[in-house]
């Protein structure tokens, strides 16, 4: 429901000049809606809206090609990937009912502090219309009830801190930030000084705190910095070059690594003219666990482990173990059609297996496999697939092993997740 009511309010401050939208009651939230046009028509009235200024009219294309691929994310819960992409967005092109989205994003990913800041960068912006700040305010201090507001103040002048081990903040004289209840470490940097304060919160807090460094002799208090700086997305969850700015990425938490945004190159030709947005279009190499199921034959069921070598963008090879009663392996290579987050492939390959028969004879079943499938892709290291495939195996003869002969031909669908690098 609060998530209908945050995207309820981007739509209702679209500008004057758009379309007149549903009442927010009617709006359903952007990762429900299924119609493209929809969809487009929504996102083109928070991109094209002429009060916000942009140096390079091409930002608000390459913002809604943003925002449009971020949604298609949230319907699959990709909320890393579509986070990504609605703050590059946002950087692209600042619009508040960006904001807006990035705040609902954040809080289905349950970083409640983080929705508190959003909002709270939402209503210090000067291009926020005026009929949504008593609803969003509502909502914050609804939040506040559960966070703590840290004030943290700098001496000397312009020092830098650091919260949670997130990106240094230059800060003229006091930073302020919503945090979760609880323990913090909080860095101050100047030059070569470093130093570090732990302190602990309380729900419906308003903790200030003074973070020194005792340099002598004290360096000028004047540097390029906001005298009082609000702090938006500053844990170790995002990374940045100027934390006072509007950039923020995205980090993910398992591998450490920076989520990019994406827009696959099909949806820029659509949405951009191609070459605009610098998207990640390639496919990193990376490790397969697969499940081969053959249901006609005394194989059954096989696990596999493996690798993945993306030879080319749309080119693959695979190399993987087999384990069932018996040990087997897999060499084969697969097509992709597209490279965005569906991505529909052919494939082809050897699959082997070694066994002794009945007889004590050794054996080495050596086939060829044809198979058709769909790889989908959850975030940029992480894709799970699934395809149907026949294969045939040449040297079986009248091989019997457990009292059964080797099926020449089977059908035998695979199901993979593949992590990338």
């Amino acid at each position: 429901m609060t998530r209908t009511l945050i995207l309820a309010v981007v739509i209702a401050s679209a500008s004057a000049h758009a379309q007149p939208v549903p009442s927010p009651d009617t709006v359903p939230p952007l990762a429900q809606i299924h119609d493209e046009a929809q969809l487009d028509e929504i996102l083109t009235s928070i991109t094209q809206d002429p009060t916000i200024h942009v140096d390079d009219d091409k930002a608000r294309a390459q913002a809604q090609a943003l925002l449009i691929e971020g949604v298609h994310r949230l319907a699959v819960q990709a909320y890393d990937q579509a986070l990504a992409n609605f703050l590059d967005a946002y950087h692209r092109f600042p619009s508040p009912r960006i904001l807006m989205t990035i705040a609902s994003t954040l809080r289905e990913m349950g970083r409640i502090a983080d929705v508190a800041n959003t909002y709270q960068r939402y209503l210090d912006d000067p291009a926020t219309g005026a009929g949504t700040v008593a609803e969003v305010k509502g909502l914050l201090r609804k939040l506040d009830e559960q966070l703590a507001i840290l004030v943290v103040h700098v001496s000397p002048p312009g020092s830098d801190l650091s919260i949670d081990g997130g990106p240094f903040v230059t800060v003229g004289s006091s930073l302020q930030l919503r945090v979760r209840p609880g323990t913090h470490a909080i860095r101050i940097r100047r030059g070569t000084e470093l130093d570090q304060i732990d302190i602990t919160t309380f729900e419906a807090e308003t903790k200030d705190v003074t973070a020194t460094l005792p340099i002598t002799p004290a360096p000028s208090p004047t540097r390029s910095a906001p005298e009082h700086v609000a702090g938006w997305l500053l844990d170790r969850s995002y990374a940045t070059e100027d934390g006072n700015g509007r950039e923020r990425h995205v980090i993910d938490t398992t591998s450490g690594l920076e989520v990019k945004s994406y827009v696959p190159r099909f949806k820029l030709e659509d949405e951009a003219p191609p070459g605009e947005i610098s998207a990640d279009e390639s496919i990193s190499s990376g490790v397969v666990a697969l499940a081969r199921i053959d249901g006609n034959h005394w194989r059954g069921f096989a696990g596999g482990l493996g690798l993945a070598y993306a030879a080319s963008n749309p080119v693959e090879l695979e190399l993987a173990g087999l384990k069932s009663d018996v040990w087997g392996a897999y060499l084969g290579v697969r097509y992709r059609f597209l490279t965005g987050m569906f991505r529909p492939y052919v494939a082809a390959g050897l699959p082997m297996f070694f066994f002794d028969d009945d007889n004590s004879a050794s054996h080495v079943a050596i086939g060829g496999r044809a198979a058709g499938g769909l790889e989908l892709e959850i975030t940029g290291h992480l894709s799970v697939q699934a395809d149907l495939g026949v294969e045939h195996f040449f040297n079986v003869g009248d091989v019997v092993y457990k009292m059964q002969t080797f099926e020449a031909t089977v059908f035998a669908p695979t199901l993979g997740v593949i992590g990338r690098l």
